[in-house]
């Protein structure tokens, strides 16, 4: 026997009690509406004109004493559409005389009604506001009153022929009540009856089956569930049991798959000799090198703050912060540990992952090698300064015997050889200052340039990069603005040096801005940080060579060669001693923008923001 049967069998009776009950529940309600239709059609309708007659004589009212206080002829035209809505319903009570004695009393309240609109009318006529005070006290008021008076008493009326007539219907319906209280009663108690009968039979097996299903939905595919008949139920049972097979078989198959690509994964991560492992955003390491684990503790399973290295950890969050790669900006990024009490130098990458919704699945952590190189750096920054001191020294006694020749105080000179001493002497001046900007960027390197960092206010620190360039500026008829935010906030920095950064990025601007252009500065805050930027309107950067223009002796192909290359090199690198960044931004034609970022103080001077 189906479940199908079952159910049918079960709730026959209960099905006849509800179709007995609903037959003489819709005999009852049809009755009962057909008594309580009468009533609405006979007295509701009286009720409802009266009420909205009463609300429009109330708005009137309000209507005439705004005009008593003061003169709004608006309000007067605002009065002719509430006395239409009145006339209205008016007619509509006048065609709807049901009740004994509701005649008399309309005709009373037509009567009132009339009075009423004359002397509104009249009220509005009055000019003076004190005599439509009056009038409205004396006899506006007393006529609404009559009005209203005669409204009520027909509502009255109506309302106590609804009353009669709802007792009726209500003894009626009290009858009925009776009688299907009493089939309601015996329905009830054959449906406990077949409830107490049929219930165990059909849930029973419903409820095993509700416990295998959580079973499987733990994890647990081996189960098998038990089919002991072939009904609905059973066919069920049946077809659990084969999912649960073919769960079974998948999961073997995606196992082994998982397994395969995890294994090629790893194979192919401990092929790299640099320093690999893949987290998850939680910081769980899922998949770590040999060289990742030996020499930085990067181990599967671990977590990145159980790698107890504090700068990977850093870097870790930062790029699940921000959801962007981290890439590190010179050597000094390296991270120092020592295999075989050698020192190695260990240059740190970060790289998000996403999946196809673009988020967050993890982060890739890299650590590469960059000893060799870094001595290689170490090497070059030491030979460059080595050789500048060395070629400073006759180059400062090349350029005062220059000096002294063309004083001519060893003898006169012939125009000619004034011509090749002044040459020289702005190839030996020039030769001087890349000697001097070589010296600079090699004592910032290698942490000797002293860096006094003090409270510097941004407007004061502005006004004074700008003011001994002014004149060039309009030498050349440039524009030089000045835009400094209202509450930019003091900045943490060496006056002198920042001074130096101006400098450079204000004689690019100059350099390459055209007669009649303009160069803007501008300071606001960011983040904790002050951003300052010079923009110009000059000829702009080609894509491709903007990443380079902070390369020590990069010149941009097809400008004029009118510098070393040095000047931007020195501003990045007094910048990051900073603690800053600075950066480029320029499309061909559209002018370029150099900005860079400065630590901000609080206004009282106590410490970092």
């Amino acid at each position: 026997m189906g479940i199908r049967t079952k159910l049918v069998i079960a709730f026959a009776g209960l099905l006849l009690i509800v179709g007995v009950v609903g037959v003489m529940s819709l005999h009852t309600l049809n009755e009962s509406s057909q008594a309580i239709e009468r009533i609405l059609r006979e007295n509701y309708d009286t009720v409802a004109a009266c009420d909205r007659m009463k609300v429009a004589l109330e708005t009137l009212d309000r209507q005439a004493e705004s005009c008593s206080w003061e003169d709004r002829p608006d309000l007067c035209r605002q009065s002719e559409p509430v006395l239409g809505e009145f006339h209205k319903n008016l007619r509509f009570q006048q065609g709807n005389v049901t009740v004994p004695g509701e005649q008399e009393l309309t005709a009373r309240l037509t009567e009132s009604w009339k009075s009423y609109a004359r002397d509104l009318e009249n009220f509005y006529q009055l000019s003076d506001l004190a005599e439509r005070r009056e009038f409205y006290r004396r006899r506006l008021l007393p006529r609404s009153q009559e009005v209203r008076v005669a409204a009520q008493k027909i509502i009255e009326l109506n309302l106590n022929n609804m009353v009669a007539a709802d007792g009726q219907a209500q003894q009626r319906a009290a009858q009925t009540r009776k009688a299907l209280l009493f089939l309601l009663f015996i329905g009830i108690g054959m449906g406990v009856g077949f409830t107490l009968l049929a219930g165990p039979a059909i849930l029973r097996p419903l409820a095993n089956l509700t416990r295998s299903v959580r079973e499987i939905q733990k994890g647990n595919l081996d189960l098998v569930v038990n089919v002991r008949s072939q009904d609905e139920i059973g066919q069920l049972g049946e077809a659990i049991n084969r999912m649960a097979a073919s769960l079974r078989e998948f999961r073997r198959s995606d196992q082994a798959h998982l397994l395969r690509a995890q294994r090629s994964t790893q194979l192919a991560l401990d092929s790299l000799s640099d320093a690999v492992a893949i987290c998850n955003p939680g910081g769980m390491i899922e998949l770590a090198n040999d060289t990742a684990q030996r020499l930085f503790g990067l181990v599967p399973e671990a977590t990145v703050d159980e790698a107890g290295n504090e700068t990977i950890t850093q870097i870790f969050g930062r790029v699940c912060r921000q959801e962007r790669p981290y890439q590190p900006r010179g050597y000094d990024a390296a991270i120092q540990i020592f295999i075989r009490e050698e020192e190695h130098f260990f240059l740190p990458q970060a790289i998000p992952i996403f999946d196809q919704e673009r988020q967050l699945a993890g982060v890739t952590l890299m650590l590469t090698d960059v000893t060799r190189l870094r001595h290689l750096d170490e090497v070059k920054t030491g030979l460059i300064s080595t050789v500048s001191h060395e070629l400073k020294t006759p180059l400062t006694s090349i350029r005062l015997a220059i000096h002294v020749l063309l004083n001519e105080k060893l003898g006169p000179l012939s125009p000619q050889q004034v011509e090749l001493l002044a040459t020289a002497r702005e190839d030996s001046d020039r030769l001087y200052r890349v000697i001097e900007d070589l010296l600079d960027i090699s004592r910032i390197e290698s942490g000797q340039a002293e860096i006094k960092l003090q409270p510097v206010n941004v407007e004061e620190l502005v006004l004074q990069a700008t003011e001994k360039m002014r004149p060039a500026f309009l030498d050349h008829k440039i524009t030089l603005n000045i835009k400094v935010a209202p509450d930019v906030p003091r900045v943490l920095a060496d006056p002198a040096r920042l001074q130096l950064v101006f400098d450079n990025l204000l004689s690019n601007a100059l350099k390459y801005t055209p007669r009649g252009g303009a160069v803007t500065i501008t300071a606001q805050p960011e983040d904790g940080m002050v951003r300052f930027a010079v923009a110009d309107t000059g000829s702009g950067i080609a894509p491709e060579f903007l990443p380079r223009i902070f390369e020590k002796f990069f010149r941009v192909p097809g400008q004029e060669q009118i510098s070393s290359g040095l000047g931007l090199t020195i501003a990045k690198e007094i910048v990051e001693a900073h603690g800053g960044a600075i950066e480029a931004a320029s499309q061909p034609g559209q002018g370029t923008k150099l900005s860079f970022t400065v630590k901000a103080v609080k206004d009282q001077g106590a410490g970092l923001i």
